[in-house]
């Protein structure tokens, strides 16, 4: 049936791109725009959750004309819209949702860009898989609520941070903007967001960061202490691939049935250690574009790596294809991934 759906939008878009570039006979041969359509649409959402759009992107001509057209969400008055923006609200049922945004003018082929959008129930049965915490904890700040489980001598968050700051400071930004999502995947930081820019080292030394009061953004020594507790061998160096800890960290979540890890055999995903790594991707360019949601997750590590005389920002990964739970370094500032936040057991 999803297929059927999938296959009818894209029949529906062409459609639609045929009739928008007509010619009549006689007249000349049409031109190509220059650039492509774009906006901004989420490829995950909650139902009920409010969504605003703009599209843009076509450079010449100057003068086209942009609609928007869905065979199953509610646009208004009219099953076309006609607009630069739009608003939506996500439906009340879960389930996938197309949206075309088409780019007309007289005396040119039309542009068009198709997205389509997973809608999810918090408060139903449309996500599983994750473990829960041995613990819970409230931050003060917002009222969030975050399972936590004990590894050694630290208590770590079993939930990525969403903590989204205040009006006068905001911070992070969930996965292409979807903020209704964030409950699941947490919000994404820089580096530099993540820490308040202040390198640590040292067994639970690390800065409070974006963390609650008395939680910290972990260093290098504490997730070396993570391997010993979750893997077989022992701690292991923060340098290290951690082989074979990407499946004891990693949840084997389902949205709406579906796995978001894709099936790899060097990945089970079994999650033995409670620890519930989910693939929530990064944002890129000061979190403008985003990457990697359903492949990657990643955690930022307080200690800097040098490189080549450089201070550069640290981070844990796993890939779906792999079994490891490897680690790599990018800039501070422009780059965003997920946070944990770790305290001392009391």
């Amino acid at each position: 049936m999803r297929k059927l759906f999938r296959y009818s939008a894209v029949f529906l878009a062409a459609a639609i791109v045929a009739a928008a570039s007509c010619k009549k006979e006689g007249e000349d041969d049409l031109a190509y725009m220059s650039g492509s359509v774009e906006y901004n649409f989420p490829s995950i959402a909650v139902t009920g959750q409010i969504i605003e759009s703009t599209v843009g992107g076509i450079v010449s001509p100057r003068d086209v004309t942009y609609f928007w057209t869905s065979p199953d969400l509610n646009l208004g008055e009219s099953d076309t819209v006609y607009s630069k923006s739009v608003v939506i609200e996500v439906p009340d049922s879960v389930g996938e949702y197309t949206i075309s945004v088409v780019a007309t003018r007289s005396g040119y082929y039309a542009s068009v860009l198709t997205k389509t959008m997973m809608a999810i129930d918090p408060d139903g049965n449309s996500v599983s898989g994750l473990a829960q915490g041995t613990g819970t904890f409230v931050d003060e700040r917002d009222g969030e609520e975050y399972r936590t489980r004990k590894y050694g001598s630290l208590e770590w968050f079993t939930d990525n941070l969403r903590y989204a700051g205040d009006s006068d400071a905001p911070c992070g930004v969930a996965y292409e903007k979807s903020d209704g999502i964030a409950y699941l995947f947490g919000r994404l930081y820089s580096w530099n967001e993540a820490t308040g820019g202040v390198s640590a080292e040292g067994a639970g030394n690390g800065p409070q960061g974006i963390c609650p009061e008395g939680w910290s953004v972990p260093t290098a020594e504490d997730w070396e202490e993570l391997s010993g507790e979750i893997g077989a061998a022992g701690p292991m160096d923060f340098y290290d691939d951690w082989s074979g800890l990407g499946s004891a960290a990693s949840a084997e979540l389902t949205l709406n049935g579906e796995k978001m890890w894709p099936y790899s055999p060097e990945n089970g995903h079994d999650n033995s250690s409670g620890w519930n790594a989910v693939p929530s991707g990064n944002s890129n360019n000061f979190h403008s574009t985003f990457e990697n949601m359903g492949t990657y997750g990643m955690w930022w590590s307080s200690t800097e790596t040098p490189v080549s005389g450089e201070s550069r920002a640290s981070y844990r990964y796993i890939y779906y294809n792999s079994g490891n739970f490897s680690n790599h370094y990018v800039d501070k500032d422009s780059y965003g991934v997920s946070v944990r936040c770790v305290r001392k057991v009391q």
